[in-house]
């Protein structure tokens, strides 16, 4: 082996260090084991949460490897339920001659693999997976020194897709929260739309009953409009819950899909600046609040500027994302914001729940929302 013990651990903690998602992990981790443990095909499978199966995630292989070493397992294939038993290595030194437990597909050895052994991913919790490492040769890994090492790969990797499964569960219960919040918070703004509605449709049948029937004409326009209002709000609502929140990713693409769909919903221009020197990518929190904050301040907007033309600048600086949001509407005076309206308030708290600052603009013409959150690059 060209590589050191302690180089092959350290390159896998680098491999870990960053990710715009869990997918890429997966598969940056395969790509190390290929390069790293030099052999010829590399397969990480996790278990499912029955328990019962091995699902496969990601490949690294010098062809196209069997379909054997790709598809589902279940756990009672060979050592398989031995290895998560005992948390211990699958070690097969000679495909032609296997343990007796072990099933070799004849399309493996036809394809001149030889050896291979089974990593079991272990964590706190137990097994998690697998990361099948297969070799053309006879197995490199003889020495008790050797299958230490292959053991600490197992716990290096068990403990940090263990994290990831946790920040994931994590994130899954931000995003029903938030849902659950958003849900809330359209029913509330529908109802009281709909509360206004019913007084004008009240009026209107006073005016109906009293043969008034241009003060009928004015009210049935004003639920006319109203109507129509409460539909786009609706709709535009239902379409913000549309932005992908579950996995992190490039704030431009971000960004770019929010202002498509404001300007084909609106008609109003909207425009994205990048000035930023490479891809951004967010965690999954700050994307599912990035996401929210721009939404509202598109949808403010469209209620209250009067505005045109959206322009939204994407910048970085030490670690920092920066997203200026600016329109040229009619602006407001942003101390005589009432109380009772939260929505600024709602912003900020949403930037400062993941370590950003939010400020809010407004001198005569226009308004500018200014946010500061924290980024990586790729």
């Amino acid at each position: 082996m060209r590589h050191s013990h302690y180089e092959t651990l350290l390159a896998f903690c680098e491999a870990m260090e960053w990710a715009s998602d869990s997918a890429t992990v997966y598969q940056r981790l395969v790509d190390v084991s290929f390069e790293y443990l030099e052999c010829s095909v590399t397969h990480l499978h996790l278990l499912d949460l029955t328990g019962k199966s091995f699902v496969h995630l990601a490949a690294h292989d010098e062809q196209t490897a069997p379909d054997y070493y790709t598809r589902s397992l279940t756990t009672q294939v060979g050592r398989m339920g031995w290895m998560i038993e005992n948390r211990d290595l699958i070690i097969m030194e000679d495909y032609e001659h296997p343990h007796a437990e072990d099933v070799i597909p004849f399309v493996a050895v036809q394809a001149g693999y030889r050896s291979a052994v089974c990593i079991p991913l272990c964590s706190s919790s137990g097994v998690l997976g697998m990361l099948s490492v297969v070799y053309k040769t006879p197995l490199p890994w003889k020495s008790d020194e050797d299958r230490v090492f292959l053991r600490q790969i197992g716990t290096v990797l068990g403990t940090f897709i263990q994290r990831i499964q946790m920040q994931k569960k994590d994130l899954e219960l931000r995003v029903l929260e938030e849902r659950k919040q958003l849900g809330s918070e359209i029913h509330d703004s529908i109802s009281q739309m709909a509360s206004a509605l019913a007084l004008h449709a009240d009026t209107a049948q006073e005016c109906f009953e009293d043969g008034d029937m241009a003060s009928l004409n004015r009210e049935l326009e004003v639920l006319s409009d109203q109507l129509r209002q409460m539909s786009k709000v609706l709709r535009d609502e239902m379409l913000s819950l549309r932005a992908p929140l579950l996995d992190s990713g490039d704030v431009e693409e971000l960004l770019a899909d929010i202002l498509g769909r404001f300007q084909g919903l609106w008609d109003i221009e909207a425009q994205l600046h990048v000035r930023a020197e490479g891809p951004l990518f967010l965690s999954g929190p700050t994307r599912l609040q990035l996401a929210r904050i721009v939404n509202e301040s598109l949808l403010n907007v469209m209620r209250h500027s009067r505005a045109r033309r959206v322009d939204v600048y994407l910048s970085s600086r030490n670690g920092r994302g920066f997203v200026d949001i600016v329109d040229d509407g009619v602006g407001f005076n942003v101390g005589e914001v009432a109380p009772e309206r939260l929505g600024i308030r709602i912003m900020k708290e949403r930037a400062e729940s993941v370590g950003g600052l939010l400020e809010v603009v407004s001198e005569g013409e226009g308004t500018a929302v200014r946010l500061d959150i924290p980024v990586t690059h790729s």
